[in-house]
């Protein structure tokens, strides 16, 4: 078994794909090789059906060529069929599979900002009701990530190529556990480590959440119906799944009117609604919403992100990952939202996850805002630990838990 194939069986467990269940991979055309060794793999599990499929922002050429030489008045349309086989997805229980890892992460940096701000609202509204499903896991899914030349240069720091690839490799295969006889084993492990994690936060009963650190004074306010999650998840059918791979992550969703202070984000973010990186950003919030914010390098793409979606000014996410995270080791910063996030505490501008509110998973979105759990088309993570960022909660009965000191979840968390 080649370490492709021995990859794809690691996906294809952490997603539980089921016997007679179709399956969906969703990736950019480079990847369609490699999505084809899991198409393999899991009709060896017993698949009935796969597909490979690329919508328009994962078929990045495409949708360069469409904001560059589109008239403006059609770039807000989007399909029927877009949206139809969205909605046949989730009726017929499809399994779903997000392969990530762009050809060129700098490929979208120069499209025109409003005519991108244009499509990518409309693509966004188009794809509510999936994502709704998503988020309230009505079906099996998972995000993973595949390399890429140019991709892989730009985070090796050498020039694209297959030995840049390989170079990358040597650093993945044992974040991902491969160079082990057992890795899906070894992430059914971490997830009971996450479980627990999560298990003694809820417990806590926190109402605030501090993070203190150069640049960072930032408090979030949590509902007492605040649930925390982390590691597998279950379906609505009672199907268990571990939707990210890798995941080092316990999360939450904050009261989004709740939030005050100031971040510095510590980690480049390419955002994916835009297709640009952001580096060096700094946040300021005021009653839960983002009214000051600037960047060394991308101010531009928060500007258009925050056009897309009026949420999008609010948070949705919550997640603790301390510095023992083995993404964090590498030394590396992967351009891509799936390792970024597994590497350090993040927050996230736009939606947040319903299951992260008692009840949240069966309530409307009506509901969800009058609670405090927001609710918009986009979803972005934005990374704010490291080293030497402490992070410490609060109860509702007003006693100080140090959760994180110097990185690192103190011995209660650990």
């Amino acid at each position: 078994m080649t370490f492709l194939e021995k990859y794809s069986n690691v996906i294809l467990t952490n997603l539980n794909i089921q016997e007679g269940q179709n399956l969906l991979i969703r990736t950019e055309p480079i990847h369609w090789k490699f999505a084809s060794i899991i198409a393999a793999e899991a009709y060896k599990k017993g698949a009935r059906y796969v597909r490979v499929d690329s919508n328009e922002k994962e078929n990045p050429l495409l949708y360069k060529a469409r904001i560059e030489h589109s008239k403006d008045i059609y770039l807000d349309y989007v399909p029927a069929f877009r949206t139809e086989t969205l909605r046949l997805l989730v009726e017929e229980n499809w399994a779903l599979i997000a392969l990530n890892g762009t050809e060129d992460p700098d490929l979208l940096a120069n499209l025109n900002p409003k005519k991108n701000t244009k499509s990518g609202k409309a693509i966004a509204e188009a794809g509510k009701s999936f994502r709704e499903a998503v988020q309230n896991h009505r079906i099996q899914w998972i995000v993973a990530f595949a390399p890429t030349e140019i991709l892989a240069g730009k985070i090796m720091e050498m020039p694209p190529s297959p030995e840049a690839i390989d170079s990358l490799w040597e650093v993945l295969i044992p974040i991902l556990h491969l160079d082990n006889g057992n890795p899906s084993g070894i992430w059914v492990e971490s997830g009971k480590t996450l479980k627990r994690r999560s298990s003694v936060l809820n417990s806590l009963k926190l109402k605030e959440v501090y993070f203190k650190g150069p640049g960072t004074d930032l408090k979030m306010g949590l509902s007492k119906k605040a649930v925390w999650n982390g590691g597998s998840s279950v379906t609505d059918k009672g199907i268990e799944f571990s939707p990210n791979l890798p995941t080092e992550e316990v999360f939450t969703a904050p009261d989004f009117r709740e939030t005050e202070g100031q971040v510095k984000i510590t980690r480049p973010v390419l955002v994916p609604a835009i297709g640009k990186v952001i580096e060096g950003a700094w946040f300021e919030f005021s009653q839960g919403k983002l009214t000051k914010y600037g960047a060394e390098s991308g101010k531009d793409v928060l500007d258009q992100y925050l056009s897309i979606d009026l949420a999008a000014a609010y948070l949705g996410e919550l997640a603790l990952v301390d510095s023992n995270s083995p993404i964090f080791k590498s030394g590396k910063t992967f351009y891509n939202i799936l390792f970024d996030e597994n590497a350090s505490c993040h927050i996230a501008l736009g939606s947040a996850y319903p299951d992260c509110y008692e009840g949240g998973s069966r309530m409307s979105d009506e509901v969800l805002l009058e609670n405090g759990i927001n609710v918009s088309n986009l979803h972005t993570d934005f990374m704010i630990g490291s080293p030497d960022v402490d992070v410490t909660g609060l109860t509702w009965d007003d006693e100080k838990i140090d959760i994180i000191i110097n990185g690192e979840f103190t011995k209660d968390f650990s």
